[in-house]
C-alpha cells in the first residue's frame, strides 16, 4: 500500500434527513361559542335537516318526534341536539333518582318509605324548606362579604384623610415662608405625626403697602380678578386674589368704612377732562358723564365705581356751595375750606372765627336754618330773634332805665 493509495477520495453528498410526516385534524369547535359544558360529543349529523344523533332517523310524528338532549348539549354550529323517542336518554335527575332506588333495593328496601328516604338523603327530593334555609345562608354570606369590604373601603379612606390631613399641616407649616428659612425638625414632625401646628390656633397676617398698588383688570382683559400685592410676617411675597363679583363684595364692605372718592385711579385716562368737540370712540365699559352745576366739562370713566366716586365728590362740592350761598356767598371765607368745602376744624362760614379763636369781644355758635357754623357776631338781628337772643340797648352813665 503506497501513501497515495491511503488519501480518501469526494466525500458523497449528504442526504438530508427525512422529515416524519404530521398528521393534521381540523377541530370543529374551533371559533364555536357554545360553553365547553354543553358541546356535545357526537359529530354533527351529515344529512340536512334535523335528525336523531343516535339513529339518524328524520323528524316525524309519535316515536319518530324529535325531542332536544335533556342535558341541553349542542353541535359545533350551535345546533341543539336531537333525539328520537327511543333513543332518548333519561334526564340526569332520573337517572340519579334510579341509581339511588338501585341501591337502595340492593342494601334491602323494600318499602316505599324506605326508597322515599334514601332519595331524601342523596338530596334529590325537593324540600322547600331547605332549599329556603340554602338561600337565607348565601344572602348571609353576601352581607358579610359586602360588610367586610364596606369595612375596609372606610379604613383605606381613614388612612387616606389621615395622610391627607398631614400633608396639609406641613404645607401650613411652610406656607408663606422664604425658601431659606430654617425650621425646627421637632415641628416637622409634630406635623407629619399629629396633623397640626403650633401656628394652627393663630390667622396668617398678610401687609399690603400703598406702594404696592394693586393689579386690577384692565378694559380689555377676559380675566376679571384684582391681585393684592402682600407680605406675611416672614417677608415672603403673598398674593390675595378676588375674582368676579366677589370684587364688588369686598369694595363693598372696605367702602362702609374706608372707601376715599377723592383718591385718583389708576385707570389710565379714567376721570380725565375730554376736549370739547372732540369725539372718540371708548373702550367697551366705559361710560361719559357730565354732572351739571361743576366744572370740567365731559369726563370718561372707567366703570360704575369711578361714576360713583364721581356723584359723590359732585355732591360734596355742590352741596358746600349750597351752604355757603345760603347764608351770604359775598362773605365766605375760603381760605379755610379745602378743594372739597370739608374743614375739620367748626369755623364760622362769614368770619371764620374758631371755638379756639373767637372774635373780638367774644361771641358764641348761633343755631340757623341752613345748619352751618355761623357765630353770634356775624348772625342777623332775625337769625338770633329766632336763638331766642334779645337785643341791649346802652344806657349812659348817670342815667335811670
Amino acid at each position: 500500500m503506497t501513501t497515495s493509495s491511503q488519501t480518501p477520495g469526494p466525500m458523497p453528498p449528504e442526504i438530508p434527513a427525512a422529515v416524519p410526516s404530521r398528521t393534521t385534524y381540523d377541530d370543529p369547535w374551533q371559533g364555536s361559542d357554545v360553553p365547553h359544558a354543553l358541546r356535545s360529543p357526537f359529530p354533527e349529523p351529515r344529512i340536512e335537516g334535523p335528525t336523531c344523533v343516535m339513529c339518524e332517523a328524520p323528524a316525524g310524528v309519535g316515536d319518530a318526534a324529535l325531542r332536544p338532549d335533556p342535558r341541553g348539549r349542542r353541535y359545533p354550529s350551535g345546533a341543539q341536539v336531537l333525539y328520537c323517542t327511543p333513543c332518548l336518554p333519561p334526564a340526569p335527575l332520573v337517572q340519579t333518582a334510579a341509581g339511588v332506588i338501585a341501591a337502595a333495593i340492593e342494601h334491602g328496601a323494600s318499602t316505599p318509605a324506605e326508597i322515599a328516604q334514601a332519595e331524601a338523603d342523596a338530596g334529590i327530593i325537593y324540600d322547600p324548606q331547605r332549599v329556603e334555609e340554602i338561600a337565607a345562608a348565601a344572602a348571609e354570606q353576601a352581607h358579610a362579604e359586602d360588610q367586610a369590604e364596606i369595612a375596609e373601603r372606610g379604613r383605606q379612606l381613614a388612612r387616606m384623610a389621615g395622610d391627607h390631613r398631614k400633608i396639609n399641616a406641613v404645607a401650613r407649616l411652610l406656607e408663606a415662608r422664604r425658601a431659606d428659612t430654617f425650621l425646627p425638625a421637632v415641628d416637622v414632625a409634630r406635623a407629619i405625626e399629629w396633623g397640626t401646628t403650633a401656628l394652627d390656633a393663630f390667622p396668617m397676617t398678610l401687609t399690603w403697602r400703598p406702594e404696592d398698588g394693586v393689579d386690577i383688570p384692565g378694559p380689555g382683559d377676559t380675566g376679571r380678578r384684582a391681585i393684592v400685592p402682600c407680605r406675611s410676617s416672614y417677608g415672603q411675597l403673598a398674593h390675595l386674589v378676588v375674582e368676579g363679583d366677589d370684587r364688588t363684595k369686598l369694595a363693598t364692605l372696605v367702602d362702609a368704612e374706608f372707601r376715599d372718592v377723592c383718591a385718583p385711579c389708576p385707570t389710565d385716562g379714567c376721570g380725565e377732562a375730554e376736549t370739547p368737540g372732540a369725539s372718540y370712540p371708548l373702550p367697551d365699559g366705559w361710560a361719559r358723564l357730565e354732572i351739571a352745576g361743576v366744572d370740567g366739562g365731559l369726563r370718561a370713566y372707567c366703570s360704575p365705581t369711578c361714576v360713583g366716586d364721581a356723584f359723590a365728590r359732585a355732591a360734596d362740592e355742590l352741596s358746600a356751595d349750597d351752604r355757603a350761598a345760603a347764608i351770604d356767598p359775598d362773605q365766605q371765607d375760603p381760605e379755610y375750606l379745602d378743594a372739597s368745602g370739608h374743614d375739620d376744624v367748626a369755623r364760622c362760614v362769614r368770619c371764620g372765627c374758631t371755638e379756639d379763636a373767637a372774635c373780638e369781644g367774644g361771641c358764641a355758635w348761633v343755631l340757623n336754618a341752613e345748619q352751618v357754623d355761623l357765630c353770634s357776631a356775624c348772625a342777623t338781628p332775625a337769625e338770633l330773634a329766632a336763638n331766642g337772643w334779645q337785643a341791649v340797648t346802652e344806657v349812659p352813665a348817670g342815667e335811670e332805665r
